[in-house]
């Protein structure tokens, strides 16, 4: 989903937009996932226990571990998020690691332009550049790109921004 507020923090015509990662694996079905895996890794492990070949079961429980580890690092990535505002002629990315911390880069709004070059979305502004949305897909990225250029070219024009309907659910 996309937020854009017009009337947000008072100031008639800014534009908010929250970027993250989509993640297709609720918690709850991770729980049921890593039962099932644990489960049918336990049998297969105690299976093999009984045939006299103890290293699998060894590595079958090595097996649990990585998958869960590797699953509780694409959860911790996936809170990564991008906040942009376009608001009191500054353009504003504001990056949100996994553990808090954010980063700031502003931009004169009338000298930004969105493009995307080489499968990267940039924002430039007076020959500085920085990408943003690294995380999304081809096609979220042009989407991204249309609706921030659009957001940009009204406000250059002076108009108000109007609320878009994003396809994607990366945008909230």
């Amino acid at each position: 989903m996309t937020d854009i507020n017009s009337t947000r923090d008072g100031s008639e015509g800014s534009f908010h937009i929250s970027l993250h990662p989509n993640q297709s694996l609720s918690r709850s079905n991770f729980i049921v996932l890593m039962s099932l895996f644990t489960f049918f890794s336990f049998v297969y492990g105690v299976l093999f226990l009984r045939l006299g070949a103890w290293p699998v079961f060894g590595f079958l429980v090595l097996d649990i571990l990585l998958v869960y580890v590797a699953f509780r690092l694409n959860f911790r990535a996936g809170q990564q998020q991008e906040n942009i505002r376009l608001a009191e002629d500054m353009f504003t990315i504001t990056r949100i690691s996994p553990n808090g911390a954010s980063v700031v880069e502003e931009f004169q709004a009338y000298w930004a332009r969105v493009r995307i070059a080489g499968g990267h979305l940039w924002v430039t502004s007076r020959g500085e550049s920085s990408e943003i949305g690294n995380f999304l897909g081809e096609d979220e990225k042009e989407e991204v790109c249309n609706v921030l250029t659009a957001a940009l070219a009204t406000y250059r024009s002076g108009g108000i921004i109007q609320p878009s309907r994003p396809s994607t659910s990366i945008m909230s």
